[in-house]
């Protein structure tokens, strides 16, 4: 069988994404926006708060803002993580860091444009619509 000829299928089981945002209402909504692509989401506002949840579950995706509040931010989960096999993609109000750890949207975003990103990096597909 050649490699042209091998179909990569979506995965069946729902990846857990966690979302690491300081703003409570951005957190809420990007949340909610990835649940309704059927991925399974996990929460944290704080870089202590993420890095509590990463040493307790596997996650298949970490949405970092970079910009937490706190000495280190999202910077801190970053050089934790480092080691990991980890996908993440990363967003700040500022400009994309030349070392960014993976695909960086920019603030303010649409949180369609994240989850479809995010569901890109899976290989999770769209919802279906009613």
């Amino acid at each position: 069988m050649s490699a042209a000829s091998v179909t990569v299928l979506p995965r069946r089981i729902p990846p857990t994404i966690l979302v690491v945002e300081g703003d409570v209402r951005i957190r809420y909504r990007v949340s909610d926006e990835l649940r309704a692509w059927g991925f399974k989401v996990l929460e944290a506002g704080s870089a202590p708060e993420a890095l509590t949840v990463l040493d307790a579950v596997q996650v298949d995706l970490l949405f970092l803002a970079l910009d937490l509040p706190g000495t280190g931010g999202g910077w801190d989960v970053v050089h934790h993580i480092r080691e990991r096999p980890t996908k993440m993609i990363v967003t700040s109000r500022e400009t994309g860091p030349s070392d960014s750890p993976g695909p960086f949207v920019r603030k303010p975003y649409q949180a369609g444009e994240v989850a479809a990103l995010a569901a890109r990096s899976l290989n999770w597909p769209p919802p279906t619509q009613a």
